[in-house]
């Protein structure tokens, strides 16, 4: 759940980069993408990478390293891993289907749909559905209750409803109108469609993104059961991370996915399914806030704009064991994604991403 404005930042440069040597001698995709995340598997020492490439349709996977090292077990397209703030593009897609379900603005205030002891807080009536998905709701990166230290290598597993709730009653937003980035705020609009629909997080993935993907919902019960499961680990080989199982807050970063999935999910995202779909989508992605020149905020999808090229509408994500990138261009049938078995990669995981986007663009 580590995504922040820098690493957007990073990854515009990388994308002005890339551009500068478009006009240089163009090597082929699969060339270009072996030579470069060979070359940053075996620099950094990194315990594995995978890509997934989606281009006019037609799927190709990159796999570098090892998805378990001590097991000797390479990635594949279905090998399980951790997205982490990818997750808070899903929970976008699940409360703007909640709130047209039931004709509500995303505009509108979110104090009526909290419960009775929270509505008392009247610093939250300025918080509208948008800002939650936007990172502009004021509210902090992470709820001052959270113990980040009783247990430091799974901080969202222990964190409840009830300690959620406790925070709002007292909590006072920043009133700057900027976006800030807020696993808080991703986290109470997964918790907000819960209470507007009187279905569970996980129930409406199924309905609304995962049945309709024709991907699977991984619950964090089955995970340890799972054979084909990336190990991440932290600082190094020597740090083996678990799998997070976040409570209240998963809406913000707990969802577990195959690159295979992930591709299905970013094709439904560049080429809708249905009419509802498409709607749904086309809301998700109009940018709603600048951040710098060229880039901007949709709901939850970051933007990375350059003239006379196709919009890039990208997340990535960390957990203690990953670090990840996912990618797409709208109506083109092409999408990226990329998983590094390691925390604090994304320097790495964004630089390949949008390289290997800007290849698809000039492709």
């Amino acid at each position: 759940m580590r995504t922040r404005y820098f690493s957007l930042l990073t990854a515009y440069v990388f994308f002005l980069l890339a551009g500068c040597k478009a006009g240089q001698k163009q090597e082929g995709l699969s060339t270009f993408i072996n030579k470069k995340a060979d070359s940053l598997y075996k620099f950094e020492k990194i315990p594995g990478i995978f890509i997934g490439v989606l281009n006019n349709g037609e799927r190709s996977f990159y796999s570098f390293g090892f998805a378990d090292p001590d097991k000797k077990m390479p990635f594949d397209s279905s090998t399980l891993f951790e997205i982490g703030s990818i997750t808070k593009t899903f929970t976008a897609y699940v409360l703007e289907f909640a709130l047209r379900g039931k004709n509500i603005s995303d505009s509108s205030s979110i104090i009526n749909y909290l419960p009775d002891s929270v509505k008392t807080n009247k610093a939250l009536e300025k918080i509208s559905f948008l800002s939650l998905m936007n990172h502009t709701s004021g509210l902090p990166r992470l709820p001052e209750n959270m113990d980040l230290y009783s247990n430091t290598m799974a901080p969202y597993d222990d964190y409840t409803a009830a300690h959620l709730f406790s925070y709002l009653k007292t909590c006072v937003p920043r009133p700057n109108g900027k976006s800030n980035y807020s696993n808080l705020g991703a986290g109470l609009a997964g918790v907000l469609a819960e209470r507007i629909t009187g279905k569970p997080y996980h129930r409406l993935l199924n309905e609304c993104v995962f049945t309709p993907f024709k991907m699977s919902y991984h619950p964090d019960s089955s995970i340890a059961t799972t054979a084909n499961k990336a190990q991440g680990y932290f600082i190094s080989t020597d740090n083996k991370a678990a799998y997070w199982n976040a409570d209240v807050l998963a809406p913000a970063g707990g969802l577990k996915c195959s690159v295979s999935e992930m591709l299905s999910y970013l094709q439904a995202m560049s080429i809708p399914i249905n009419e509802e779909s498409k709607e749904i989508i086309a809301d998700l992605l109009n940018p709603t806030i600048a951040v710098a020149p060229g880039m901007k905020v949709a709901k939850a999808w970051h933007t990375i704009e350059k003239e006379g090229k196709p919009v890039i509408y990208w997340h990535n994500g960390g957990t203690y064991g990953f670090s990840t990138f996912a990618g797409f261009l709208k109506d083109q049938n092409k999408a990226v994604v990329v998983v590094v078995n390691q925390f604090n990669k994304n320097q790495f995981s964004d630089e390949l991403g949008i390289s290997i986007i800007q290849k698809l663009v000039a492709k």
